[in-house]
């Protein structure tokens, strides 16, 4: 397993590097005209502007719209307040855009005209920063940089929103954990060692390859499922408490299985499952099958086995999707980010698969490897709930991200060292 590991952690590796240099180096212009929009939930005006804004950053890329939400964030209602006197007005409601010495309250067709024509004259001539006019050019170097759409158009998906750099690396990261998945591959790799007793790599390939792809659409049908869900009931304070409940508990379960493996709850495959598992598959694999019977066995087998899994793989995907809906990611970044994860979450897959069609030789997962799988995928799992209820501004740094990953790993070896070293000095002789 560590040839596997090695090979991921490489792709994470450059994925996160190539996103990185995209990053850095999409879209910087000179004169920017920043214009500070502030908004709240539920507000119907908002929701006509914000359509209008995106539509200027594309006639006008220098435009840079720093949008603050006022509802759930109490410091962005105290600037817009502040900015409001500074500006000569008392902002009583939103939509509230401030842009060089101007300040519009409300959206309407007349606002609209003249919004445009101040960008216009601002992609020309120099603005000034609401910011700087409110605490100076020193106080506000650098600052609201996460604001700026860094951009990057890719063909046959759109315009992706690279700004954001920190929801690529989480994806990366939930989808490189999620991705070993004691559930998943010990199915495969039973799978795998039925079929090399065939002698048949036209078997394997055929069969493997279907799994897989049955497998991973299912899977991917049911991501796409829950952010669908989490767009539609919006960003509401119950919600990411019951994300947060979800995936703490799945994480307790999980590392619960590292010290007291399959006892008690447990998301694994029961039991009582895997022997009716084993026969279908020997039947599967040892009858004489036309090619188009051998596919058809695979997928309805896949499917079967995609539905027994899923309370073992589905908690990684509840909180990727309520990361990413508090974030707010939508649209084209979406899309990338769920590609991304896909790919991430099948490579290891991928490689036992290829390795076996090759060399036709297989090798089952250990207990102990399961063990392990569920310890670091269970601190991971508690890690995210935790910041995501208590701290979530956490995910929307690279810093932050990197600390709830880090705590994560470093709560797995705290574990280990706990179950290796401290439990059998109290174990009865």
């Amino acid at each position: 397993m560590t040839s596997r590991i090695r090979s991921k952690l490489f792709v994470v590796f450059m994925v996160v590097i190539l996103l990185a240099l995209y990053t850095f180096s999409a879209g910087a212009t000179n004169n920017e005209t920043v214009l500070y929009f502030f908004k709240m939930k539920g507000c119907s005006h908002c929701a006509e502007e914000e359509p209008f804004l995106e539509e200027l950053q594309e006639k006008y890329p220098s435009l840079v719209v720093v949008d603050k939400e006022i509802r759930s964030n109490q410091e962005n209602l105290e600037l817009m307040k502040k900015m409001g006197e500074e500006y000569g007005r008392e902002i009583r409601g939103v939509p509230a855009t401030f842009i060089g010495e101007d300040v519009w309250v409300g959206f309407t067709e007349k606002i609209a005209t003249q919004i445009e024509e101040k960008v216009e004259y601002c992609s020309e001539n120099s603005c000034v920063n609401p910011m700087v006019k409110l605490k100076g050019e020193e106080a506000v170097a650098g600052i609201d940089r996460p604001g700026q759409k860094e951009t990057l158009d890719l063909p046959f998906i759109g315009t992706v929103d690279l700004s954001s750099m920190p929801a690529f690396m989480s994806t990366a990261l939930i989808a490189f954990v999620d991705g070993f998945n004691p559930c998943s591959l010990w199915v495969l790799t039973f799978l795998l060692g039925l079929l090399v007793y065939t002698k048949s790599r036209k078997k394997i390939i055929i069969v493997g390859l279907t799994f897989l792809a049955i497998t991973a659409t299912a899977y991917g049908l049911f991501i796409l499922g829950l952010f669908s869900v989490f767009q539609y009931i919006g960003q509401l304070l119950w919600i990411r408490v019951l994300v947060a409940v979800i995936a703490f508990s799945f994480g307790l379960v999980n590392v619960k299985d590292y010290f007291w493996f399959k006892e008690g709850i447990s998301f694994t495959i029961p039991e009582r499952v895997k022997p009716k598992i084993a026969d279908k598959f020997r039947n599967l694999t040892q009858k004489s099958h036309s090619l188009p019977a051998l596919v058809g066995a695979s997928v309805l087998m896949a499917l079967g086995i995609t539905l027994a899994e899923l309370p073992c793989t589905a908690g990684f995907p509840v909180v990727w999707t309520g990361i990413l809906n508090t974030q707010g990611v939508t649209g084209a970044t979406f899309a990338v980010l769920f590609l991304i994860y896909m790919v991430i979450y099948l490579l290891d897959e991928l490689l036992v698969f290829g390795t076996v069609s090759v060399t036709l030789q297989s090798s089952k997962l250990q207990e102990e490897h399961g063990r392990a799988l569920k310890l670091i995928g269970g601190t991971l799992m508690l890690a995210l709930a935790v910041s995501f209820l208590f701290a979530p501004e956490l995910m929307n740094s690279l810093v932050g991200t990197l600390i709830v990953f880090g705590a994560a790993l470093l709560g797995s070896l705290v574990l280990v060292l706990f179950r290796k070293k401290i439990l059998p000095m109290f174990e009865v002789k």
